[in-house]
């Protein structure tokens, strides 16, 4: 999948843990770049509806029943990722403690603790389509 509008079908549809459990229904997603393709998916988690959880999409992929996405992410890292409340935009500290939770480097090569109090600095990650585009 490499078209936005491929992904954006997934909207409302299950996303998979590595072993094939739900971890909730994709809500959207986000992209590091204008023209790449989506780093995150913001899921809703039926469990806790107020909240919004970050999956990252690395070697995401279709799943076996074909109506939702697989991702290569277990379970009890995602429910012990950092969340927002359901309208909260990420801060740019929030975005880092995302990416370092899930063990990744964050994208400008810093690490939350090389680098000044940046709680209230917007992130590099941008909706694929906006909030309101559906």
């Amino acid at each position: 999948m490499t078209q936005a509008l491929e992904w954006v079908a997934y909207r409302g549809a299950p996303l998979y843990d590595e072993d094939g459990n739900v971890i909730g229904s994709i809500e959207e997603f986000f992209v590091e770049t204008d023209d790449g393709p989506p780093a995150w998916a913001v899921v809703i988690n039926e469990a806790e509806p107020a909240t919004r959880s970050y999956v990252p999409m690395r070697d995401a992929r279709r799943a076996d029943d074909g109506q939702g996405l697989q991702v290569s992410v277990d379970g009890d890292t995602v429910r012990d990722a950092p969340r927002t409340q359901a309208d909260d935009d990420l801060s740019g500290e929030q975005e880092r403690q995302l990416y370092e939770h899930y063990g990744q480097d964050y994208p400008d090569g810093q690490r939350s603790e090389d680098t000044d109090n940046e709680e209230r600095k917007p992130g590099l990650l941008q909706r694929l389509f906006g909030r309101d585009s559906r």
